[in-house]
């Protein structure tokens, strides 16, 4: 389906000059014509009409009059006089009020009057954009200001009780309402998400709130552990096993007997780990390195990983069947940045942690920080957060909120936002260009799509990223 043409009103007394007029548009624009100003206002008045290019010099109605008349009409068009005379002087005075946009003397060329016809139509489409972001930045800094307490009181309800968990999202609260499910058995459980996301946090609550919450809490880098040692600080050893071995030693598994064995980062165990934890998982057994018997062993399994398993099964970098014994309860842990409300969240409950460490007394965030710390994507996710509050805390005033300046610059200013310095004219630039980048991500680099998204033409997102080289 073809996108729909802007329309231009073309203005003159002299046919001649219309036909011009009218090949120098066509193509690119719909083109309506009218001989003189009155049959232009009613031409108007019917139409939506982009760009009025009018003649200054017509009988009954100058284009500076009918340019005037037109701002009860069509206030939002571009509004251009040609014009081959020297009244100057009228002209500039029109447009210091606002009634002319442009004007281009004669004899023009045809390319440089449709180039500018593009440029003004462009300009003045993101002023009028420019102004409704300057709104629409306003409007959210008075909203954050009124839920600033709001957050805050409604902070207990959210937890759902779970005061071990801090969140405010829906996503979180279903994934505790699938956690909750669980927590009462003994299944394996698979924790699957980026770093940082606080998969050990959620291990640590399904073992507190499980039959084994009396039980040890044995958490396991799977990944730190030298591939010489590995089955010995898994199992234990006898004395005299191996080279050091002076005494006797219980591994991992017997550490976490009666409890919770966290297997974090599971994806990095080496494959002769593996063999040994799915025999251990099939049978409930281990044999100490050096020794004869084999120990039955009572402990809950919990394992979790920032790699996509199923993947590296493909690859055969990790065991098909031990993936299906870990995978009995699968759980994926959303990222931070999919979750903006619990930013906030967890930003006061960070804040107030931190405080007696820094002897300070910081009643909250300025609602600018908030905004900023809640814009920011998190790559890093709660953990990246909890470090990024620790610092604020430290370079904040005691007593006074904690002010958007001292917040890291890559959050302050992120690749698509302007400067330290910049002004209105650029913040708002900065702002136009994340929004158009953030609606071509989301609609898979369509530009169509992403300039209806915008209430923008396509033109427009064509000639902005040009502009930014995106």
């Amino acid at each position: 389906m073809s996108e729909q043409k802007q329309t231009v009103l073309i203005v003159d007394d002299e046919e001649a000059n219309l036909q011009k007029l009218r090949r120098t548009f066509l193509g690119d624009f719909s083109v309506l014509a009218a001989r003189g100003g009155e049959e232009a206002l009613e031409l108007l008045r019917q139409h939506s009409v982009a760009a009025i290019i009018t003649d200054q010099r017509m009988p009954q109605v100058t284009g500076v009059e009918l340019l005037k008349r037109s701002l009860e009409v069509r206030p939002d068009a571009v509004r251009i006089i040609l014009t081959g005379f020297t009244d100057v002087e009228d002209l500039m005075d029109a447009i210091n009020q606002g009634h002319v946009h442009r004007y281009l003397t004669k004899p023009w060329e045809p390319h440089d009057l449709k180039r500018t016809v593009e440029q003004e139509l462009q300009h003045w489409e993101l002023k009028r954009e420019n102004e409704r972001l300057a709104g629409e930045l306003q409007e959210a800094n008075r909203l954050l200001q009124r839920e600033n307490l709001e957050l805050r009181q409604e902070m207990k309800s959210l937890r759902d009780g779970r005061q071990d968990l801090v969140y405010a999202s829906r996503a979180m609260k279903d994934l505790l309402t699938l956690v909750d499910r669980v927590v009462d058995t003994n299944t394996t459980v698979l924790l699957q998400g980026e770093t940082g996301t606080g998969k050990e946090l959620l291990a640590r609550y399904i073992q507190k709130h499980s039959p084994r919450r009396e039980g040890p809490f044995v958490p396991v880098n799977c990944g730190a552990i030298p591939a010489d040692l590995v089955e010995s600080a898994f199992f234990g050893h006898r004395k005299g096993a191996f080279t050091g071995a002076t005494n006797d030693s219980i591994g991992y598994f017997e550490r976490a007997e009666g409890g919770t064995l966290f297997l974090d980062e599971i994806g990095e165990a080496p494959l002769e780990l593996q063999v040994k934890l799915l025999r251990v998982l099939q049978n409930g057994e281990i044999q100490r390195v050096g020794g004869q018997e084999r120990r039955r062993i009572d402990v809950r399994v919990i394992a979790s990983t920032n790699q996509d398993l199923n993947r590296m099964v493909e690859q055969g970098t990790f065991r098909q069947d031990l993936f299906f014994r870990l995978n009995v309860f699968s759980i994926q842990v959303p990222p931070l940045r999919t979750r903006p409300e619990d930013v906030q969240a967890l930003g006061r409950h960070f804040l107030a942690r931190v405080q007696e460490q820094v002897n300070k007394q910081l009643p909250d965030f300025e609602p600018e920080t908030l905004r900023l710390l809640t814009r920011y994507s998190w790559p890093g996710n709660v953990r990246e957060l909890e470090n990024e509050v620790e610092r604020l805390a430290i370079l904040s005033e005691s007593g006074q909120p904690v002010p958007p300046s001292a917040l890291s610059e890559r959050i302050r200013y992120p690749a698509t936002a302007a400067g330290p310095n910049a002004g209105l004219k650029e913040q708002l630039a900065a702002l136009e260009k994340r929004l158009i980048l953030d609606a071509l991500q989301a609609h898979d680099h369509n530009k169509s799509r992403a300039a209806q998204t915008l209430g923008i033409s396509r033109q427009t997102v064509i000639a902005k990223l040009k502009q930014y080289e995106a």
